[in-house]
């Protein structure tokens, strides 16, 4: 029994190390390359190594050591029992590798899967499981099984930069010439935004357009370019401010709906007044 139990303390010392091994590793290859498929990899090697710790510790017991060698000397028998028995764990794993080789997404990229109703940033994939942190900080673990059939949105997929639409309106008794150039210059000063022209000597850095005449005033549009989401909800929020307070100065008009109510002086004249019926 002592000889087993200084077995164990070496199997678990060896899967111990292997592990501080391991999370040293890739935590330095993360450093220089954080990509989704080195996170998976790791995951993928950790619970490797825990499966070979688990079969050599079970073959120390005269219980489990014929079942342990079958299944070390039979793969097929090893698949099909783990197959049956954990249908739907493969299933996440094996999407898992599909995910992780081909890559239609990456660590810290905004992803919009719309049959769930998820929008996030991708944070991190494990073994079974890919989580993307939402925009109000929480968490969604999907099963990479689900993730592999769905239809995901990969706003930085080939890009390095991303885009939202602005949009500003002004009334019709304002200057649109002068207004637009004022959105113009607003969103080409910002440091954050980015120039994507593919000629940086043609036109304008930022192209402001006539969206609409609608009913309360005239829409401009634009696109605010930047290098990640974050910047651009920096961005946004900056550029509206500093276009609102350019728009005072200049005397344009942002139009919005307002009640103006009209008093019937007529109306309450008459009934303020008594009727001669009451004086007699």
């Amino acid at each position: 029994m002592e000889i087993i139990l200084i077995k164990l303390a070496i199997i678990f010392a060896l899967w111990f190390v292997g592990m501080l091994v391991l999370n040293k590793t890739f935590s330095m290859i993360l450093k220089r390359n954080e990509q989704i498929h080195i996170k998976f990899l790791r995951s993928i090697s950790k619970a490797i190594l825990t499966i070979i710790a688990f079969i050599c510790a079970s073959g120390l017991f005269n219980t489990t050591k014929t079942l342990s060698a079958t299944l070390l000397t039979s793969s097929s028998l090893l698949v099909a029992i783990v197959g049956f028995a954990a249908q739907q764990v493969l299933a996440d794993v094996v999407s898992g590798v599909m995910l992780s080789w081909s890559r239609p997404f990456n660590l810290g990229e905004k992803v919009n899967i719309s049959s769930l109703g998820i929008s996030g940033i991708v944070e991190d994939m494990t073994v079974r499981h890919t989580v993307i942190r939402t925009y109000h900080n929480s968490r969604m673990i999907i099963p990479n099984s689900v993730i592999n059939k769905a239809i995901v949105e990969n706003s930085n997929y080939n890009n390095d930069y991303i885009g939202n639409y602005m949009e500003i309106s002004v009334s019709y008794e304002s200057d649109l010439e002068k207004a637009i150039e004022i959105m113009q210059r607003t969103i080409s000063e910002h440091p954050l935004v980015m120039d994507v022209r593919a000629n940086k000597e043609e036109g304008e850095k930022v192209k402001v357009s006539v969206k609409e005449l609608g009913e309360d005033g005239i829409i401009l549009k634009s696109t605010v370019w930047t290098q990640n989401i974050d910047d651009n909800f920096t961005a946004c929020s900056d550029i509206r401010r500093l276009i609102k307070q350019h728009f005072d100065a200049a005397g344009i008009q942002i139009p919005y709906r307002h009640l103006q109510v009209v008093m019937d002086q007529t109306a309450e004249k008459t009934y303020g007044e008594p009727s001669e019926e009451a004086g007699h």
